[in-house]
């Protein structure tokens, strides 16, 4: 130690006199000698490049102390972050497990159908969250969309598993949206993290909780990618305010709930881009878009939704299907199909399409419906927009066209009333209300058709 501490001043005094002496010769044969005070600066720059390497290998470590500390201290740092991180992430995952439910289903009356082996049957799985103490659970439409029997497996306090067969509540295929009922004692349930106030960003941490091919309560992170996203549902018609994330959505997933870091509800994670397998763009409906119809299907059994009544043309035909059938081609409006005998619809002096019995052509077309109250209606989204400002038992104003003259009708809306094809026992419905509509949705739309917004 004596001799490092000896060769630093030996250092020191050098740097100095060699300093001071260059400096000297410098300022006074500035103007005489200038080849001289270069090989004597040139002399000063080799000292310090030798003394400085000689005081490195003596002692390296003292030259190297600060940054080691630093690095060091940003190492330390570093960790902590990541350890906290890891820890918020598991407790969160922990705190919700009990909260998410797997989904699995079947489709046995298909096989009596079409004479299949069970072993050939298809077989669903999804995901699903307990929304309250009476035992909902919240999942996509397609999950049970024309099952025979649906089995939820919840996860008590104690990790325990446990099965259910669950009873149909109610269903909103235009969001993707149904509401299933098991008989599970309430200390068993923990109802999902909902915050009324939740307010989502792109940038945000979005935590995904699902089923994924079957593998039971499977976490996947990342952030909130987008939002005002469009999906098409499987009606066809469009949901809107769609949440993007990149945490994976892969198949099973459907029905599960995507949370924020505080462990909140975001929305229901419904759909991913790709061949059958996340492609890190997934999409989520919003769980302020689906509140609504949650309450209303859990207060009634159906979405208090207003409609027409009448049954319309969702497409043009094609050319070909309009010389075949006699439909003619509409430019703007919805051509009505059907009028049901005693509906509103009829009652306001609307008819439908009419087709004779005999010659098996068209008698007359139905009326084309043109605008509601002051707003035009040029397709069915535009009647979809329209009737979303209303409720049922509204009167609006229609105008419509009838052999080329246009008239004016007033209709007082009428309730929705639907549900789909399933064994599923019903929670709410009686069985015997021929008021219920059966709505038959393919099963090939088990995920929505996914049409994405360009924003330029």
């Amino acid at each position: 130690m004596k001799f490092k501490n000896l060769f630093v001043l030996y250092f020191i005094v050098n740097l100095y006199y060699s300093y001071g002496f260059n400096n000297y010769c410098s300022m006074k044969y500035n103007n005489h000698n200038n080849h001289n005070n270069r090989n004597n600066i040139e002399k000063f720059r080799r000292k310090i490049l030798y003394y400085s390497l000689g005081f490195n290998i003596i002692n390296p470590k003292l030259t190297n102390a600060y940054t080691s500390a630093y690095t060091q201290s940003r190492k330390i740092k570093n960790k902590n972050i990541l350890n906290e991180i890891e820890n918020e992430q598991k407790e969160l995952f922990e705190e919700i497990i009990p909260s998410v439910c797997y989904i699995s289903t079947e489709y046995t009356s298909m096989g009596e159908k079409f004479n299949l082996n069970k072993e050939d049957l298809p077989k669903g799985v999804g995901s699903g969250f307990i929304w309250d103490d009476e035992g909902h659970i919240i999942t996509n439409f397609h999950v049970i969309n024309k099952v025979d029997n649906a089995i939820v497996t919840i996860t008590d306090k104690n990790n325990n598993k446990k099965e259910y067969s669950a009873k149909l509540t109610g269903i909103d295929p235009d969001i993707d949206l149904a509401v299933l009922k098991i008989d599970a004692p309430k200390n068993d349930l923990k109802i999902i993290n909902f915050n009324k106030s939740i307010n989502t960003k792109v940038g945000q941490f979005a935590f995904a909780v699902g089923n994924p091919f079957g593998q039971d309560h499977t976490l996947t992170t990342g952030i909130i990618s987008g939002t005002n996203r469009e999906l098409s549902a499987p009606t066809g018609r469009k949901i809107y305010n769609v949440i993007q994330t990149d945490a994976a959505i892969n198949p099973g997933n459907s029905g599960g709930p995507l949370l924020n870091s505080n462990g909140e509800l975001i929305g229901i994670n419904t759909a991913s881009l790709g061949m059958g397998v996340s492609s890190g763009v997934g999409f989520t409906i919003p769980i302020h878009t689906a509140l609504k119809s949650i309450n209303e299907i859990i207060e009634t059994g159906f979405v208090q939704k207003p409609i027409l009544g009448i049954s319309y043309m969702e497409r043009n035909p094609s050319i070909s299907e309009s010389e075949k059938s006699g439909i003619p081609i509409i430019d703007k409006g919805i051509l009505i199909l059907d009028v049901p005998t005693n509906s509103t619809a009829d009652k306001s002096g609307l008819r439908g399409l009419k087709i004779n019995n005999i010659t098996k052509k068209i008698d007359h077309i139905g009326d084309i419906i043109i605008q509601i109250d002051n707003d035009s209606i040029n397709n069915p989204n535009d009647l979809n927009i329209v009737l979303k400002k209303h409720k049922p038992n509204d009167i609006i104003t229609i105008k419509y066209l009838r052999d080329n003259k246009i008239e004016t009708t007033k209709l007082k809306l009428d309730n929705y009333k639907g549900t789909t094809f399933t064994k599923l026992e019903n929670e709410k419905i009686n069985d015997a209300d021929n008021t219920v509509r059966l709505i038959d949705i393919p099963l090939k739309n088990l995920e929505p058709e996914i049409k994405p917004k360009l924003s330029l």
